[in-house]
């Protein structure tokens, strides 16, 4: 019996060899098989298995494939980030500025000043700052408030001068980058100093012809331009007349073609026929203003209920600034064309003031009230060639309380319109210097400053 079982056992240990051999040769087919399918590498050399599996074998590709995974964050960053990054590296570098300054809303023009005219016009110039310090890229525009310019090598600088004859500013010398190193700015003038990058800028200053004006859109190179206003003792009367003594102390200059605050640009040249005196002064209720015309002609067909078309005749035209001209609310609302903020919020207000052919007062003002408050009285005298103004505007209408040192702005024109004048479609207005802050473009910052005395 035991060999029985013994015989049984040595069958069945030689059946399982014989199992296991079969499946050894099994998994050597399909490795075959699968490095056939996996391409020329596999079919090259299709005995040499440990020279094909780094390429074919998961193991070794996941790490390949992971490196992907992980960098591909890391790769795209970079790209998206790069922009961000690079650009303060660049303006960083050496002088902290690499990139020119930004334009600002201050801009110069050529030629005839207009409503139209802006800072992208043909005829402008635009400007990076005013009285600043100079940098990579700037367009500075210096009046005397700065004093000399330095360090103006890489600069080209052009010299604007006003001139009597022009009633204007003028080119009256450029220089080209590199030929100057500082620069003083003139009695009566300007200069604007332009980075050698800024290369079509330079040209433009450049090719300013010496006999065309030029105006500073948003700034005041004048010295002398404003004036003190005495307090009123209360010896003045708003009734069109000028009686003894009774503006002598409160007046403030002569208008004429000889005094360089005041412009006749729109008369013909040395024909100007119309001249005047003014006054100012102040108390606790009102500013007072007296303007004495002299002028062989005297045209306005308006009445109270049209009055508002009084500036195509002879009158006067007045604005008031509830706050310095030079103070930064105005000097960031300077144009009223391209943004009337400081005459929509009341700081700025325009006035009219007429005597009409028939001898009657007339008035307006273009304001958020569109009502006049004040006091008025025009008056025309034909035989002795006058017409006066008086005037007297309520602290009032701007919620101020004057006190000695307040400042603020007032400025007028002296409209000279005659009937000759209206029928060839031409207008004759004496302002201050560039307009004075009344016609053209109505730049606030040309209004004169007053101080309370």
């Amino acid at each position: 019996m035991k060999k029985l079982l013994a015989a049984l056992l040595v069958i069945a240990l030689l059946a399982a060899l014989a199992a296991c051999g079969g499946n050894e040769a099994g998994k050597t087919e399909s490795k075959d098989i699968s490095a056939a399918d996996s391409g020329p590498a596999g079919q090259s050399e299709p005995g040499s298995e440990p020279e094909s599996a780094p390429e074919s074998e998961p193991e070794e590709s996941k790490p390949e494939e992971s490196k992907p995974e992980e960098s591909e964050p890391e790769e795209s960053e970079p790209e998206v980030s790069e922009p961000e990054v690079s650009e303060p590296e660049e303006s960083s570098r050496d002088d902290g500025a690499q990139e020119p300054p930004a334009f600002i809303a201050n801009f110069i023009s050529t030629g005839t000043v207009d409503t139209k005219v802006n800072a992208e016009s043909a005829n402008s110039v635009r400007l990076t700052g005013v009285d600043e310090d100079p940098s990579f890229g700037a367009v500075v525009l210096y009046t005397y408030k700065y004093g000399t310019v330095y360090d103006l090598e890489d600069f080209a600088v052009a010299t604007f001068e006003y001139t009597q004859d022009k009633f204007g500013y003028v080119l009256t010398s450029f220089a080209e980058p590199g030929t100057v190193s500082d620069a003083d700015i003139p009695a009566d003038g300007f200069i604007v100093a332009a980075h050698k990058t800024q290369e079509a800028v330079v040209n433009k200053l450049k090719a300013i012809p010496g006999d065309t004006t030029v105006f500073p859109h948003g700034v005041q190179p004048c010295r002398d331009i404003g004036f003190t206003a005495k307090k009123d003792n209360g010896g003045i009367d708003i009734d069109g007349v000028i009686a003894a003594g009774e503006w002598d102390a409160y007046k403030i200059e002569d208008v004429d073609a000889t005094n360089p605050h005041w412009s006749y640009a729109q008369f013909e040249a040395g024909n100007y026929y119309a001249t005047a005196a003014y006054y100012c002064a102040y108390d606790d209720n009102y500013v007072y203003l007296c303007v004495d015309v002299s002028s062989p002609y005297h045209y306005c067909p308006v009445r109270q209920d049209n009055a508002n078309g009084m500036w195509q005749y002879e009158c006067i035209q007045v604005k008031m600034l509830s706050q310095s001209p030079g103070s930064e609310y105005v000097l960031e609302h300077f144009d009223h064309v391209a943004d009337g903020t400081a005459n929509k919020e009341g700081v700025v207000r325009a006035y009219g003031f007429a005597v009409n052919d028939d001898g009657e007062t007339c008035y307006y003002e273009n304001a958020i009230t569109k009502e006049f408050t004040g006091l008025c009285k025009c008056t025309r005298d034909d035989g002795a060639q006058r017409t006066v103004y008086e005037v007297a505007i309520p602290w009032a209408e701007y919620g101020i309380t004057p006190q000695p040192g307040f400042t603020f702005g007032l400025t007028f024109s002296i409209n000279s319109t005659n009937a000759d004048d209206v029928s060839k479609g031409v207008w004759k207005n004496i302002t201050l210097r560039n307009g004075g802050g009344v016609i053209g473009r109505n730049d606030w910052s040309k209004i004169p400053e007053v101080t309370l005395g």
